[in-house]
């Protein structure tokens, strides 16, 4: 006879009761307060630890992608607001394209729109482009992000004339500025 309770081997006119004391035999072999006292928590445990790792693991990457898009925004804002107001050399065309590179890359939507504008503006010949827009918004993004109180108003530029005279050196170039 089978120890397994049900099995097809054994004819169907075998005792009910046989059957019953077989079943109670092997179910009583396994402890199951012992498998409730060990097995349920450390089950528990396991599954705990997975879903800790998940969530440090989008943590991370959240926080990595947050710095690398933070520094790229920030190189950006020094390349353009060391590259625009004035005479456009050799190294501020490589900023100035390094510049729109990084915008369509890590900017918002509305910061690319402006990015657009400035480059249109520069397609023409003899045009003025006003890089105020961008850059305020670009110093906004990055204020935010460093959770830093809001500044309001227009964005300063201090551009000094290396060998000019000292009344001209020091004339600012914004135009509202006092």
């Amino acid at each position: 006879m089978s120890l397994w309770p049900f099995c097809p081997s054994e004819p169907l006119s075998t005792d009910v009761s046989h059957r019953m004391d077989t079943i109670y035999q092997h179910s009583s072999a396994f402890d199951w307060r012992l498998f409730a006292t060990i097995g349920i928590p450390a089950a528990i445990v396991v599954v705990g630890w997975f879903f800790a790792h998940w969530l440090t693991a989008r943590r991370d990457l959240a926080s990595r992608k947050r710095e690398a898009r933070l520094k790229a925004l920030e190189a950006a804002y020094l390349r353009i607001a060391t590259a625009c107001n004035r005479p456009l050399t050799d190294k501020s065309k490589d900023d100035l394209e390094t510049f729109v590179a990084e915008i369509q890359l890590y900017g918002t939507p509305r910061q690319i729109q402006f990015m657009t504008e400035i480059v249109e503006g520069l397609k023409k010949p003899n045009n003025v482009v006003s890089y105020d827009a961008i850059l305020a918004d670009l110093r906004d993004t990055i204020r935010q992000e460093l959770s830093l109180e809001h500044v309001s108003g227009a964005v300063w530029w201090l551009r000094l004339n290396r060998g000019a005279s000292e009344e001209t050196a020091n004339k600012p170039l914004n135009p509202d500025a006092p």
